[in-house]
């Protein structure tokens, strides 16, 4: 990570308030590495702390998906007939933590932020299974669909549910 003098700077008073604010030695001490320039350390300490952005395609995915479930669980609530349909079937699965954890990473995230909390799981968001391409096809069957808007009839929720398996 290459930083400027004066970006050092800063992150090096940053540090010195942290270190007298926690009583915390390890701030102080990166605050003078910082001031130093030993930048081989800062920078394995600073990139260990930073994860990569989330680019800008992967956050829409999740927030397209997030808010079809959001739509598919309220359509859901306020059908009159629900035969044919359950309640787990329109609840969130989650993304799958092993490989998809960036995008799990970012729905847990919005949750914090008070977002799509009818649909996203305090206790965590984890499918144990790959479902990105589960989630395309639910999209682009509402995008086949015409891109209904809410309320889903209990054909559309059929639909979209079923769009679901592999074809």
């Amino acid at each position: 990570m290459e930083l400027t003098d004066a970006e050092r700077l800063i992150l090096s008073n940053q540090y010195q308030i942290l270190a007298k604010l926690d009583n915390d030695e390890h701030y102080a001490l990166m605050a003078e590495t910082l001031r130093r320039g030993y930048k081989w350390l800062y920078d394995e300490y600073l990139e260990q702390s930073l994860w990569p952005n989330v680019d800008d395609d992967k956050a829409e995915f999740v927030v397209d998906v997030l808010d079809l479930y959001s739509t598919l669980k309220a359509s859901y609530s306020e059908l009159e007939d629900k035969s044919g349909i359950e309640a787990r079937e329109v609840k969130f699965p989650g993304f799958d933590g092993n490989n998809e954890g960036d995008l799990m990473g970012f729905a847990n995230f919005l949750l914090k932020h008070g977002r799509f909390d009818d649909v996203l799981n305090k206790g965590g968001n984890n499918s144990h299974m790959p479902t990105v391409e589960i989630y395309r096809r639910m999209l682009q069957a509402w995008r086949d669909m015409g891109e209904p808007a809410y309320p889903y009839s209990k054909e559309q929720i059929r639909q979209l549910l079923d769009a679901r398996k592999y074809r």
